[in-house]
């Protein structure tokens, strides 16, 4: 009888410890919610790679404010809410650095082009995302041969199934011309064909590429011609679409 009692002294006590263990691993955790909510407030606002936007506007649009607790910051959302708040933003990071700073490290949209639509044309980024509408007479690059459906500021391009095809290649495009500082010589790409993408280049040239083409190594063939082969006051087409560069004057 006497063991039997032992025994349950013995789960008694085991539970008693397993509870204030459990009570002091709470009671540890409360305390350090409660330094980190006391002691890591956002005192600085970093915010790098910004032109075209204030510090301001995009702590703001992140609704991130100085007083805020640094490590209840969601730094996701933050990054959500900038890019889809401010459309000329392509990519958003978002840091800590104790004591007291949050980093934010932008990426700005460098290419952007104008996409003809009934109504009114838009500003469409090098990654695909529509930034505004685009404002009449505006110098930028011309797209034709897309059809934007239900286009609005800071979502991407959508277009019908049909044009999708065209449009993954437009993009691919103009990520290898903003490789090449090239895109500002080229006034017009056009995807309406689907066997053919015509560039206008330089004002003075017509230069042809077939969709699944390498641009980039087609891109450097175009301005190895241009640039050292062909003179200043000669017009025409330049065909890429072919191993051998050929070049029609016109």
């Amino acid at each position: 009888m006497s063991g039997r009692n032992r025994r349950r002294r013995r789960k008694r006590k085991g539970s008693f410890s397993f509870l204030y263990k459990l009570l002091v691993f709470f009671a540890i955790c409360g305390a350090i919610v409660a330094a980190l909510a006391v002691f890591f407030k956002v005192d600085t606002i970093e915010v790098t790679g910004n032109s075209r936007y204030t510090a301001q506007e995009i702590a703001d649009s992140g609704g991130i404010h100085v007083g805020d607790n640094l490590f209840l910051v969601n730094k996701f959302s933050a990054a959500e809410a900038i890019t889809r708040s401010l459309p000329y933003i392509s990519s958003v990071r978002i840091s800590r650095k104790l004591p007291d700073t949050l980093c934010i490290q932008v990426e700005e949209n460098a290419a952007l082009c104008a996409i003809e639509q009934s109504g009114g044309d838009w500003i469409l980024s090098g990654s695909g995302k529509l930034v505004e509408q685009a404002a009449a007479g505006e110098e930028v690059t011309r797209i034709v041969g897309l059809t934007p459906v239900d286009p609005q500021v800071g979502m991407p391009l959508q277009v019908p199934d049909e044009q999708e095809s065209a449009k993954e290649s437009l993009l691919q495009l103009l990520r290898a011309l903003e490789q090449r500082d090239a895109l500002g010589r080229c006034q017009q790409i056009s995807v309406a064909d689907a066997a053919i993408i015509t560039l206008r280049f330089d004002g003075r040239f017509d230069v042809l590429l077939s969709p699944d083409d390498d641009f980039g190594y087609k891109l450097d063939c175009l301005l190895a011609v241009v640039d050292t082969k062909l003179e200043q006051n000669e017009k025409g087409t330049i065909d890429l679409t072919r191993k051998e560069v050929r070049f029609i004057p016109g």
